[in-house]
């Protein structure tokens, strides 16, 4: 289970080059269509957004870059649970059908949808789900990954309001 975690977590970067974390926007700042684009504004999705998706401070921001956040669990016990938490990426260029396939090969279960006419998919299962969107020559993904999912609200519930609150902002 760790194992899949972790590759499932390197593959959210697989292609796609690391840079230095820089200083997140603060969680109040506005997120404009100024704003938007490969950058730190997390897809328009604060830490105060996370909490009330996920209705706990389970999650920490640990990771900002130029093409997304990720929240790390707070569950972690050495390396036991490390790769868990939520995430939100944009990639330029990347091909949809792809990851389709690759979530398919995860074993987990696809449901076609549009978030506000931009066509993708939900994939999932117990400890994860994950939305993929097309947006242009862009693919967009939020993404929960837990250990714990009985702590907290259905895992498509979280990713559906944090995709829906980020095309609201930058759609």
């Amino acid at each position: 289970m760790i194992t899949a975690a972790a590759l499932a977590l390197a593959g959210c970067t697989a292609g796609h080059p690391q840079s230095e974390p820089t200083p997140a926007a603060p969680a109040d700042a506005p997120v404009t269509s100024a704003t938007w684009g490969i950058g730190t504004d997390c897809n328009g999705i604060a830490d105060a957004d996370v909490a009330r998706a996920t209705g706990t401070a389970l999650f920490a921001k640990v990771l900002v870059n130029d093409v997304g956040c990720f929240w790390q669990e707070n569950t972690v016990t050495g390396t036991f649970g490390a790769g868990m938490g939520i995430s939100t990426w944009r990639y330029r260029g990347s091909d949809i059908a792809a990851e389709r396939e690759l979530e398919q090969q995860s074993g987990r279960t696809l449901a076609e949808l549009s978030i506000q006419g931009n066509k993708g998919f939900k994939a999932y299962d117990a400890n994860t789900c994950s939305i993929y969107v097309a947006k242009g020559q862009d693919l967009i993904t939020w993404s929960i990954q837990t250990m714990n999912p009985s702590t907290l609200p259905p895992l498509c519930a979280i990713t559906d309001q944090l995709a829906e609150l980020s095309q609201d902002r930058v759609n």
